[in-house]
């Protein structure tokens, strides 16, 4: 077996600002002990390559790759192992860090001149912007023919005027769980899998009964973030973004959507509360193990818990359901969380470091090693690493989509849900540059809390909310490229 070294992280400095979580998806590993291999070199950001005729060749000495993500660790070893099988010079070496505090741990590397190589970065872009963490690999990436299977709705993030700073790695659609069971109990028909945005909302009501304690709908995912990206003509962001600037109309219907649901109990009791433990018998149990609801809506990876022995012997009967389409858009953008990752700046090896951040990201031939080590990986115990794989594929290709297929239940639903995901919005926070900001924004104004008190109507602010929003956006856009000028 091709042997790497893999390098635990030691925060030995204090933290420079807070990390701001998207989502959730940790690989699993500890940690061991740090040893650094210092990664000096001056700034490559914006080199200019010779690309005329594709891209450069690979070097043929002896060199060494960080690597740092918080993909599953099963997965980055097997995949490191595959990378350094078809280039027996390069060594791979996985850095891991907390993703509690995966900034914070990459704030800690740069400020040592260690910053990996190859990164992934954690929920806000801008982070690793201000920082100048990121290189430019426009010539490589423009250069590379494989990219153009990037689906359109995604294909602009990461890039700032001329400049690709980082690119999507990883894609986690949301879903729609339907437990079959209560739909049975109530004798009301499985929608269709082409259903729509307002189907759904009808569904959520029909499937209220205060009566027997059964509640139509409960969100991990937010309505605010499916309806204007599935409703909205052109959105490819939160909040009706277009790729120029925000719409917050769509998003203020939405919100109060949710404020309706909450009032009228289509939305089980909150977690922990006298209500939850009236209607379930335990406070802190979560509503979709019950089964005493109708939808949860989620995201791909809790397709695997629905199928554990703790769901099925209560006879819930979880069907994956795509997102609904709008109702009057004409797109087929879905809500995804999308991890990004970039090439360091200070690497030495940015040719090299791009195949590698390609190869366990979005390229079709790691991939194809995703593939086989979705079916074959396995923990020391014999017992299998993934029962169905925690992401889809991003490059929209027939090879890659058919052999991924054959991974999951061959049903009508599963087969929906995965046409359905080929045109994938990430959220804000990964690829434009100042959303987080404009969320601390509404945080300090309490805008979130009075329209939860319903001391507000999210209609009544949205032309405030699109204003800040595009001004901070726009602002941090153009630090952007004050910087990297």
């Amino acid at each position: 077996m091709t042997m790497f070294r893999k390098f635990g992280s030691m925060f030995v400095l204090a933290s420079a600002f807070t990390t701001l979580v998207a989502c959730n998806n940790a690989g699993d590993g500890g940690n061991d002990t740090l040893t650094n291999t210092p990664s000096t070199g001056e700034n490559k950001t914006q080199q200019t390559i010779d690309t005329t005729d594709g891209l450069p060749a690979m070097t043929t000495e002896n060199i060494t790759l960080t690597y740092a993500s918080w993909d599953n660790a099963y997965m980055n070893e097997y995949l490191a192992e595959k990378f350094m099988e078809k280039y027996p010079n390069i060594t791979v070496e996985l850095v891991e860090l907390e993703q509690a505090t995966w900034n914070e741990g990459l704030f800690n590397l740069a400020s040592t001149g260690n910053l990996p190589d190859v990164f992934w970065y954690l929920g806000d872009v801008s982070a690793s912007l201000d920082n100048m963490w990121l290189q430019d690999f426009s010539a490589y990436y423009n250069a590379d023919p494989e990219n153009e299977l990037i689906p359109a709705s995604i294909k602009e993030a990461g890039t700032f005027g001329d400049l690709r700073l980082s690119a999507p790695v990883k894609n986690l659609p949301f879903a729609i769980f339907l437990d079959r069971t209560v739909f049975g109990k109530l004798n009301i028909p499985m929608p269709s899998v082409d259903w729509t945005y307002s189907e759904m909302i009808d569904l959520a009501k029909k499937l209220t009964v205060p009566e027997q304690s059964i509640y139509g709908m409960n969100l991990y995912t937010q309505l605010t973030t499916i309806s204007p990206i599935v409703n909205q003509e052109n959105s490819i962001g939160e909040f009706g973004y277009n790729g120029e600037s925000f719409d917050f109309s769509v998003y203020a219907e939405a919100y109060e959507q949710q404020r309706e649901f909450s009032r009228t109990g289509v939305f089980p009791p909150a977690f922990g509360s006298e209500e939850a433990a009236q209607a379930f018998g335990d406070p802190e149990v979560w509503a979709a193990s019950t089964g005493q609801l109708g939808m949860q809506v989620d995201a791909i990876w809790t397709a695997n818990l629905f199928e554990t022995a703790e769901f099925k012997d209560k006879g819930i009967d979880m069907v994956i359901y795509p997102v609904p389409n709008g109702d009057n858009s004409s797109n087929d953008n879905k809500p995804c969380y999308v991890d990004f990752g970039g090439i360091s700046s200070v690497t030495e090896h940015p040719r090299e470091a791009y195949e590698l951040l390609k190869w366990m990201g979005w390229g079709k031939e790691g991939w194809m090693h995703k593939i086989d080590a979705f079916e074959t990986l396995t923990y020391e115990d014999g017992s299998k690493v993934y029962t169905y794989p925690d992401g889809v594929p991003l490059l929209d290709d027939s090879e890659i989509w058919e052999a991924y297929k054959t991974l999951v239940p061959q049903t009508e639903e599963w087969m929906a849900f995965l046409d359905s995901v080929h045109s994938p919005v990430a959220m804000g926070g990964t690829y434009i540059p100042g959303f987080q900001s404009f969320l601390t924004w509404m945080g300090e104004q309490d805008i979130f809390g009075k329209l939860d008190r319903d001391e507000i109507k999210a209609s009544d602010i949205q032309a405030e909310l699109t204003e800040q929003a595009n001004k901070m956006v726009q602002e941090a856009r153009d630090k952007v490229l004050q910087n990297y000028q």
